[in-house]
């Protein structure tokens, strides 16, 4: 799994044309209007060029769209290629690191470019796509049916206010990761159910060069990432059903005290967490230098591969821990592939739409990529389950149960920088965990107000 979040300071909010109103999700069950489709959508112009009925007819065929996504190393453009051969759709693959996608998209966007077709959505930028009118608006394109065919987190991705914007692109969240052979050493033979009991099996853990835990601690947004689920496993949440502010909350100042108490009393964290990726704390994990990671889903087959591990076989993966009543929580990274609004090509691009969506581009995905799939009933298909050479698939599949949601809404991305700058600052003890969220609470209601303008 590529590290997908983490974006550059630069990267501020360029539409902030409406308050913040979704809301972060603490468990399994709590869902906000914005995880069902909405019912009486306006149709309008862009929704008038796409006709779902149509698709397959070859009436597009010799069109040609251009694709933008996260794609690095080419390996997508390469399974798009079937879509060509299947649709006779040529496309025109703009591929980048994730970092950059949301600059593009917006930049094209403000200039109201037609150049781009076909776009990568990460699940916190739905309310800057819908109210900036970036993207297309599905939801009286798209049937429910279809809809309904998606995991759960995965249909929150591509869903603001009812909107839909997206088809789900991949299923994902963040995991538990545990050395089996490091806690079985300390006396342990299963790995923590709560975050008490992972605070103390981390004092057990660090010993001789090895620490508890490491996480990607630096300032980006896998840092609000880890803060959200704590967070959220304390039974918190950032911002309520009525759009109210709840960043200084008790449940938050907790959650910012436990990881500074892990880091500075307990020192049971790798202190290079505060300057580590998610990939730098995999790396780590897989040298056997710590004991347990809340990472992202694909840490294997690599973490089993001779050539890139010295920890073959002494792993596992399961539920991050949870806290009293809640089991486990999770924030989501699901994302969704969706039309901009400019296009010129909404039919042809609406094919691809659907293709992505497909059992044979998902299968593809998860077999070349290790990316989990949207589609639900892959994860009872037969080729599915054979291509798990992991054995991994119904452990990664069970946290995405426990999902929680960030603000899907605009102004997020500068929530996200303002947020994750003052729980450092907390971290690197500039600041009290409390002094730090108060500051934070002040700063993103201040946004709030400027997005609601």
């Amino acid at each position: 799994m590529p590290n997908k979040h983490s974006w550059p300071k630069w990267a501020a909010p360029v539409l902030l044309s409406a308050a913040l109103l979704s809301a972060c999700g603490v468990t399994p069950s709590a869902k906000s209007d914005a995880s069902q489709p909405a019912s009486s959508a306006s149709a309008g112009g862009a929704q008038a060029e796409m006709d779902w009925s149509k698709l397959g007819d070859g009436s597009q065929k010799g069109k040609k769209i251009t694709v933008l996504m996260v794609d690095t190393d080419g390996r997508v453009a390469e399974m798009a290629k079937k879509f060509t051969e299947e649709t006779g759709i040529e496309v025109n693959f703009m591929g980048v690191d994730y970092n950059s996608l949301f600059g593009k998209i917006t930049t094209a966007s403000l200039s109201s470019s037609s150049d781009i077709d076909i776009i990568e959505m990460d699940t916190i930028w739905g309310g800057q796509f819908y109210e900036g009118k970036i993207a297309a608006d599905l939801t009286n394109v798209m049937p429910k049916e279809t809809l309904a065919n998606y995991t759960q987190s995965s249909v929150d991705s591509v869903i603001y206010n009812g909107h839909v914007l997206a088809i789900p692109y991949y299923s994902s969240s963040k995991h538990l990761y545990w050395n089996k052979k490091l806690l079985a050493d300390a006396g342990y033979d299963a790995p923590p159910k709560t975050w008490d009991e992972f605070r103390d099996m981390s004092k057990k853990l660090t010993k001789n060069g090895v620490y508890g835990s490491a996480w990607s601690w630096k300032q980006a947004e896998s840092l609000n990432i880890d803060f959200d689920t704590i967070v959220a496993a304390f039974g918190g949440q950032l911002l309520d059903e009525q759009g109210k502010l709840h960043v200084n909350s008790k449940e938050a100042v907790q959650a910012l005290t436990y990881m500074t108490d892990l880091l500075h009393i307990d020192k049971t964290v790798d202190p290079s967490s505060l300057q580590w990726t998610e990939d730098d704390v995999k790396n780590a994990f897989s040298a056997g230098k710590i004991a347990m990671m809340i990472n992202w889903e694909g840490m294997y087959p690599d973490l089993n591969n001779a050539e890139m591990s010295q920890v073959v076989g002494q792993t596992d993966v399961g539920l991050i821990p949870g806290q009293g009543d809640i089991m486990s929580t999770a924030v989501s990274g699901s994302e969704g592939i969706g039309i901009m609004q400019s296009s010129k090509n909404k039919q042809a691009a609406l094919e691809f739409v659907k293709w992505i969506g497909e059992k044979g581009f998902q299968l593809d995905n998860f077999k070349e990529m290790g990316i989990y799939p949207s589609l639900k009933s892959l994860y009872e298909d037969p080729d599915m389950i054979a291509a798990d050479s992991t054995e991994t698939l119904g452990k990664i599949v069970e946290q995405f149960q426990y999902g929680s949601n960030r603000p899907n809404a605009p102004g997020y991305v500068e929530w996200a920088d303002i947020q994750s700058n003052e729980i450092y600052n907390a971290l690197v003890k500039n600041k009290t965990p409390q002094q730090a969220l108060d500051d934070a609470a002040d700063k993103i209601d201040q946004a709030i107000q400027r997005a609601a303008k």
